[in-house]
């Protein structure tokens, strides 16, 4: 089991007590004395809790790595003393015992925050989260997302979670043809010790694609509910055990979607080859650059519902818009009409390319996708 290595410096023996009880509830591997040298032994500790009555700040600052959490622990409150230790790279001051909850919010912070550094570490956490948006509605989020997730767990071997933001009415569950029983608002009661087997509790596995989908609240007024660390934190979990997150984003720019595409690794931007998606195009990229949302982290234009009959190819658009078009998704609504009144894959089998000219479009995309990323 994973513990986080503290030090205690202190001769009160009625401490030593309480922080030998705790150490022990909250997963910390304490070690506990009144010796200074221990500061300068071979073992670097991650946390650090030192009585500040008892032992100068001049015996403490160099012997600490900049990496570790130093708390101060005092009996009476001396604001001098504790902007000192605070300037000098101390993360809190806090009264003791009479702030002992402060403690032990403290504790539980710092051993949840090095777990996940630790897990990062260790190469998990680190899997990539898609978010497909398009400010214009009727652009083909929900079926492209569905595509590309269907693509990476059947053509790629990756394990993948697909995520329904569109909180209200969304489709997902139609594409899939499931009918969830449970949604992602049911991990409110949970959110603050969200893991993997609630995230296993709501969702659904599509048998045929292997696909995970985590489906939204269909009651308007349990969307109202739902947090943005609740958004936050499924995306996170999620991360951390599925190789890629797909979420299907609604074109309201609201706290979810903003939450979401915060969260994101990689944004997938839809476009329609028609004045009214250019024209929501032009006002979700100020926006975009307004609130610094997708700065560091890949962005891709997708073309869809592209037809021979379009008025405007896809290097008109490149020239009105003055950006590369990644890629284009042919209009094939006759195609694509099977599987999605009847719920069935997109992709049968590896080999498979798909049965419409979309589905082909998004397995050569993938494919371009995939091998970029390696190089």
């Amino acid at each position: 089991m994973f513990q986080v290595n503290s030090l205690l410096l202190t001769g009160d023996e009625e401490w030593q007590a309480w922080f030998s009880e705790h150490a022990k509830i909250n997963e910390l591997n304490m070690t506990i004395t009144q010796d200074i040298r221990k500061l300068t032994g071979q073992q670097n500790y991650n946390l650090y809790f030192i009585d500040v009555d008892e032992i100068p700040l001049e015996q403490v600052g160099p012997k600490i790595t900049s990496k570790s959490v130093v708390v101060g622990l005092t009996r009476t409150e001396d604001f001098s003393r504790s902007r000192e230790w605070l300037v000098n790279g101390a993360k809190d001051i806090i009264v003791f015992p009479a702030e002992e909850m402060r403690v032990e919010s403290l504790i539980q912070d710092v051993v949840r925050q090095y777990k996940i550094q630790r897990e990062t570490d260790m190469g998990f956490g680190t899997g990539e989260v898609h978010a497909f948006y398009s400010a214009k509605g009727g652009s083909g989020c929900t079926v492209l997302a569905a595509m590309m997730s269907q693509s990476l767990s059947v053509h790629q071997s990756k394990k993948v979670l697909l995520i329904d933001l569109n909180a209200q009415y969304g489709v997902t569950d139609t594409l899939f043809s499931i009918q969830p029983q449970r949604t992602y608002y049911d991990l409110l009661p949970v959110v603050n010790e969200m893991e993997l087997r609630h995230l296993q509790n709501i969702a659904n596995e599509h048998p045929e694609t292997g696909v995970f989908i985590i489906s939204s609240p269909s009651d308007p007024e349990k969307t109202e509910e739902i947090t943005d660390e609740l958004i936050s934190k499924l995306i996170r979990v999620g991360r951390k055990h599925f190789d890629h997150v797909i979420i299907d984003l609604p074109s309201a720019m609201n706290s979810i979607t903003f939450t979401a595409l915060n969260t994101a690794t990689n944004l997938h931007y839809i476009l329609t080859p028609d004045s009214l998606g250019l024209r929501s195009y032009k006002y979700a990229d100020e926006l975009f650059k307004r609130f610094s949302i997708g700065n560091g982290i890949s962005k891709t234009l997708l073309l869809n519902k592209v037809h021979p009959k379009n008025e405007m190819t896809s290097s008109d658009i490149e020239k009105i818009i003055g950006e590369k078009v990644d890629a284009t998704f042919t209009d094939d609504y006759y195609g694509m009409q099977p599987n999605i009144n009847m719920g069935t894959g997109f992709f049968r089998s590896r080999k498979h390319r798909g049965d419409s000219k979309a589905a082909r479009d998004m397995k050569k995309y993938i494919d371009s996708f995939v091998m970029k990323s390696k190089e």
